[in-house]
C-alpha cells in the first residue's frame, strides 16, 4: 500500500511539475518537489518515512493555499471560492498520503525489505 500511494503522489507531483513549467510559476514547482519527496518517502518505506510524508504533504498544502489565494487576488476571482477549489484538489492527495502513511512502520519495528 505505501508503494502504491507513493506512486500516486509522484504522479500528482509530475502534474504539478508540468503545470509549473507551463505557467512558469514557482509555487507549482515547489509543490511538485514536495509531493515528489513525499512519494519517494512512501516508496522507500523507512521508519522516518511517516514524518517525511506528513511534513511534505502539509508543506505542499500550505504552498498551494498561498499560491491559490495570490492567483485569485491577482485575477480578481472570489477568494473564498478559490479556497474551496484548493481544498477539494488538495484533499485528494492529502488523503492519498494519509492512506499510505497508515501502512508505514512506526519506527519501533524493523523496516520492510526492499
Amino acid at each position: 500500500m505505501p508503494r502504491a500511494t507513493g506512486l500516486i503522489l509522484l504522479f500528482y507531483g509530475v502534474f504539478h511539475l508540468a503545470m509549473g513549467l507551463a505557467q512558469r510559476e514557482l509555487p507549482w514547482l515547489m509543490t511538485a518537489i514536495l509531493l515528489g519527496i513525499g512519494g519517494a518517502a512512501l516508496l522507500l518505506v523507512r521508519p522516518w518515512s511517516r514524518t517525511m510524508v506528513y511534513a511534505a504533504a502539509l508543506a505542499a498544502a500550505a504552498v498551494g493555499l498561498i499560491s491559490q489565494v495570490s492567483a485569485a487576488a491577482g485575477a480578481g476571482v472570489d477568494i473564498p471560492l478559490a479556497i474551496v477549489i484548493w481544498a477539494l484538489w488538495t484533499s485528494l492527495w492529502l488523503a492519498v498520503a494519509y492512506v499510505g502513511v497508515r501502512y508505514l512502520p512506526d519506527g519501533r519495528t524493523a523496516p520492510e525489505p526492499l
